[in-house]
């Protein structure tokens, strides 16, 4: 983070194709390891491969649940930021398509009622179809995007700094 003429040191956490099941179950092995780094601030974006897998909505809410619990573990001070999952593209590609949409609403409707129900913050980001190489993964612009929204946020929150004319890019939920 240049603004705080200070680094982070980041741990992604993510498989290729995972679930939120697959996410949350992958913690158990690892948790000593992620404990042990005292994360300063957790952050989750999951639930792409759900809508794609067609699980339910039930069984994604029931996932999440057991992902919230987990990552509450490993938390300094209850810092977990559930993000959203993003609207997919129209350049999006097969096996996803466009008509996914309903199914994204639905799955960040459950997200930011257990952000809610858990005393947790939420984050709906905003990106364009240029921020993905295949309407669904971030390409360079994507990641850029991501983190200066997500900085952006993170530097609001610690009353640092005022979101640089973005509001109309981010939606917070508490």
């Amino acid at each position: 983070m240049r603004h705080l003429h200070k680094s982070w040191h980041v741990v992604n956490h993510s498989t290729n194709g995972f679930t939120t099941m697959d996410l949350q179950r992958s913690i158990n092995p690892l948790m000593q390891n992620f404990k042990s780094l005292h994360p300063g601030i957790i952050t989750v974006m999951i639930g792409t491969n759900d809508i794609k897998q067609k699980v339910s909505l039930a069984d994604f809410e029931i996932a999440y649940r057991q992902l919230i619990v987990k990552l509450r573990l490993l938390s300094v001070n209850n810092n977990v930021l559930l993000l959203h999952i993003p609207r997919f593209t129209k350049k999006v590609v097969y096996p996803y398509n466009y008509s996914m949409n309903e199914k994204v609403e639905e799955f960040n409707a459950v997200i930011e009622r257990l952000a809610r129900e858990h005393d947790l913050r939420s984050l709906a980001m905003s990106f364009h179809d240029m921020d993905f190489f295949d309407g669904v993964h971030f390409n360079q612009q994507g990641c850029e995007n991501a983190a200066r929204q997500l900085t952006d946020y993170l530097l609001k929150d610690k009353g640092l700094e005022e979101l640089r004319d973005r509001s109309e890019h981010l939606t917070v939920a508490r």
